[in-house]
């Protein structure tokens, strides 16, 4: 009998490893089992559509701000340093950029300037200037357009489809399905693991009303892909390559991770890789309302309603001062002006502009490193005044 109580948890730990070893990164279960928890090293899993650095790159000024040397921020219960901060909250970026001009530059954990990042669901927030894109070239003709107008075949999933507006997904109203847990039955993991994510997209019945409730739904930036994989009949990393990417003076290469080599459905949900830098070159974009340089890359018109404040994208769950539009978080004081515009990401990844002061700051890292980091960017907008 004490044999037989050894000899069955060993049989149990043998058939789960054959299991494990038996299930292939090339499936859903496969990749839920083996590559679990996402990381910010998943773009190495992925295949990816890879971007070029500019031959003509685009160099912030450097400016060290000895403020910086000395200001001391609320980290758990002590006060610290900055560079004590960032050095033990997991972070491997950090950049404050006023006017154009660097005034802070740290890289942490191992990290160095020309190490890449994933951007996690600030990819989101670039999505956002791939549709305004679309829309500037007539490819999309209306936010207010049904999805169907562009993806018929989702009536056939269901027929409430009809219903779910082009806004509708921008603005994380749209009714569709999202289980949002970790469980491989749940969505959380479905939209950022399965490896034919057009077919995922297709079994997606819509559960509530379109245009009621927010809900945060990483189906709605795929969905969007797939309007502008058939609206551009290209990629939309391709798409975002040529008519944004290649008009930054990108300063390193970067990539956007696929779905599979077999699918190459594009991550919008979350798989945009690049250097820190060059992600505060999308920063610059939005803060300058779409233009560059000498170069009008995306409308003026679509940030500024990107990232204007009003009652219809106001998410009283989250408070007073939250809003959300077109991919983008906006924290308003008074319900009236945009006080600040951010693209965050899975473990802290966080884009940050404040339009009055003219600043940009990221912050990108291993995990959130138990900081209230929204406090730490407040503190350093107010003494960038």
């Amino acid at each position: 009998m004490k044999k037989l109580t050894l000899i069955i948890p060993a049989l149990i730990l043998f058939i789960v490893a054959i299991l494990f070893l038996s299930f292939s990164t090339q499936t859903y279960l496969g990749r839920w089992l083996k590559w679990r928890a996402s990381d910010i090293l998943d773009y190495e899993k992925f295949p990816a559509h890879p971007f070029a650095a500019s031959t003509h790159p685009f160099h912030f000024t450097p400016a060290h701000s000895m403020i910086f040397d000395t200001m001391t921020f609320a980290s758990g219960k002590e006060i610290k340093l900055l560079q004590e901060v960032l050095g033990s909250s997991e972070t491997t970026a950090f950049l404050i950029i006023k006017n154009d001009s660097l005034c802070f530059e740290g890289y942490f954990n191992g990290y160095k300037r020309e190490s890449v990042n994933t951007s996690f669901s600030i990819a989101k927030s670039v999505t956002s200037l791939i549709i305004g894109k679309a829309l500037e070239e007539g490819l999309i003709a209306n936010i207010s357009d049904p999805v169907t107008r562009y993806l018929p075949e989702l009536r056939q999933t269901d027929p409430r489809y009809d219903e779910v507006t082009i806004a509708h997904l921008l603005n994380m109203r749209s009714g569709v399905q999202f289980k949002d847990h970790d469980l491989p039955w749940g969505d959380k993991p479905k939209a950022y693991y399965d490896p034919f994510l057009r077919q995922r997209v297709q079994s997606l019945p819509v559960i509530s009303e379109p245009g009621i409730d927010f809900k945060y739904n990483s189906y709605n930036p795929i969905i969007l892909g797939m309007v502008i994989e058939r609206v551009s009949k290209q990629s939309p990393a391709k798409y975002f390559e040529e008519k944004i990417w290649n008009r930054l003076g990108m300063e390193y290469p970067g990539s956007w991770s696929l779905d599979s080599d077999k699918s190459r459905m594009t991550k919008m949900e979350s798989g945009l890789n690049l250097r820190a830098v060059d992600l505060a070159k999308i920063g610059r974009l939005v803060l300058e309302e779409g233009y560059w340089v000498n170069d009008q890359v995306v409308s003026d018109e679509w940030i500024k309603s990107s990232t204007t404040v009003s009652p219809d994208n106001h998410i009283p769950e989250f408070g007073t001062t939250y809003h959300y539009e077109n991919f983008w978080w906006l924290i308003s004081s008074n319900q009236r002006k945009t006080d600040v515009i951010s693209g965050t990401g899975h473990l802290g990844q966080f884009l940050v502009i404040f339009p009055e002061n003219k600043l940009i700051i990221v912050r990108m890292g291993k995990g959130l490193g138990k900081v209230r980091w929204n406090d730490i960017f407040k503190q350093i907008a107010e003494h960038l005044k």
